[in-house]
C-alpha cells in the first residue's frame, strides 16, 4: 500500500507543475487506475463485485476532479504570483483555498450518505477513511513541496550570494 501511495503522491505532485490540460488528464488517468486498484484491495472487493459501488465511485471521482482542478488552479496561481504576492492577492488566494476546503467537506458529507446507502455505514466509513487518508497525504506532500509566503526571501537574505 505504501508503494502505491508513494506513486500516487509523485503523480499528484507532478499535477501542480502540469503545463497543459493534456498533461493533467494523463496524470489523473494514471492516478485514477492506481487508486481504483488500491480501493479494490482495501475494500476487499472480489472479482469486480459490488457494481453499484463502482458506478457511484466513478461519479464520485468525476465530481472530485472538479474540486481538485480548482485546488490545482489555486496552487498554480500561488506559484505564478509568489514573487509579486501582495496583500490583495494573498487574501484572494486564502479565501479561495478556504472556500475549496469547505466545498470538499460538503462533498465528502454528500457522498458519505450515498456510499452508506450502497455499502452500509461501516463500509462507507471504511471507504471514506481511505479516501481522506489519501487526499490528506497528497495535500501534505504538495504543501511540503511549496514554500511558505516569504520563505524564499528569508533564505535568500540569510545566505546572500558570495562575491569574489
Amino acid at each position: 500500500m505504501r508503494y502505491v501511495l508513494l506513486l500516487m503522491m509523485l503523480c499528484i505532485g507532478n499535477v501542480v507543475f502540469a503545463q497543459d490540460d493534456s498533461d493533467l488528464k494523463t496524470i489523473q488517468s494514471v492516478f485514477g487506475k492506481e487508486k481504483k486498484a488500491l480501493v479494490t484491495q482495501y475494500m476487499d472487493f472480489k472479482n469486480g463485485s459490488n457494481d453499484p459501488f463502482w458506478s457511484l465511485y466513478d461519479q464520485y471521482e468525476s465530481d472530485r476532479r472538479s474540486l481538485s482542478r480548482e485546488r490545482l488552479a489555486i496552487l498554480q496561481d500561488y506559484s505564478r504570483m509568489y514573487e509579486t504576492l501582495d496583500d490583495e492577492a494573498a487574501t484572494s488566494l486564502a479565501k479561495r483555498t478556504l472556500s475549496n476546503d469547505l466545498s470538499y467537506d460538503k462533498f465528502y458529507q454528500r457522498y458519505f450518505k450515498k456510499f452508506s446507502k450502497v455499502l452500509g455505514g461501516k463500509n462507507a466509513a471504511k471507504f471514506m477513511q481511505l479516501e481522506l487518508y489519501l487526499q490528506n497525504a497528497i495535500k501534505s506532500s504538495i504543501l511540503n513541496a511549496i514554500p511558505f509566503i516569504g520563505e524564499l526571501e528569508k533564505n535568500r537574505d540569510a545566505y546572500p550570494a558570495q562575491r569574489s
